[in-house]
């Protein structure tokens, strides 16, 4: 199956560092390979289509959409404080199996990821940090679309688990028959027009209130 991202986020993240504040830890932080900014402004992309999001005036939708942002940059630091700590701790035992390599039908389009919320049945539930349970299973609040744990892979221009050896047991049962289910939906395919993620994308930088977040302490691990 050809690969739905159509826009390659770098292009956007490059004008963030040129127009916007440079100096920024959150814009520093959206710039980062692997943050999830496509599959941001994807998210806000549905939004649009939402009726409760269509009501807001335009600074009250770029407020909540910076807030969501900084969420995000919270997380996407907590992962990354949460792996450089784990590679200094023993890993977990897996299943022998699980060998990290994605399904050979996948082709890392993100759209099985575009879930908010789902069931923290994490089969080695002391490998992860106390509390993601809780934001795997509820989502990260008002207006988020997709997986905490979903990042880009600027590599394949597709996306990535960032827990993928450690992902959730309803996530392993994810098949090629539900991948065809949401491959066929018609509206993440008018998500991905580049020209659209790059209008959403302008109208967020245009917004200059980018202001810094102090993301969470990492986690401890259990």
């Amino acid at each position: 199956m050809e690969n739905r991202k159509l826009f390659d986020s770098n292009r956007l993240k490059r004008s963030l560092k040129t127009k916007g504040d440079g100096g920024n830890r959150t814009v520093k932080l959206l710039c980062r390979s692997g943050f999830p900014l496509y599959y941001m402004l994807r998210n806000l992309g549905w939004l649009n289509l939402e009726g409760w999001w269509a009501s807001k005036s335009v600074r009250a939708k770029k407020v909540m959409a910076i807030r969501m942002l900084g969420q995000r940059a919270s997380v996407f630091q907590e992962v990354i404080n949460w792996k450089q700590i784990r590679q200094e701790a023993p890993s977990p035992v897996l299943d022998s199996k699980d060998n990290a390599v994605v399904p050979d039908y996948c082709n890392k389009c993100g759209l099985c990821c575009e879930v908010a919320s789902g069931m923290a049945d994490f089969p080695v539930p002391e490998a992860v940090p106390a509390g993601w349970g809780e934001f795997f299973g509820n989502g990260l609040g008002k207006g988020h679309r997709f997986c905490p744990f979903l990042w880009e892979d600027n590599a394949t221009s597709g996306g990535l688990c960032s827990i993928y050896s450690l992902r959730s047991n309803p996530c392993r049962l994810f098949g090629i028959e539900e991948c065809e289910f949401f491959w066929k939906s018609s509206e993440p395919g008018e998500l991905s027009n580049g020209r659209k993620i790059l209008k959403i994308g302008r109208w967020l930088i245009s917004y200059r209130n980018l202001r810094p977040i102090s993301p969470r302490p990492p986690s401890p691990v259990k």
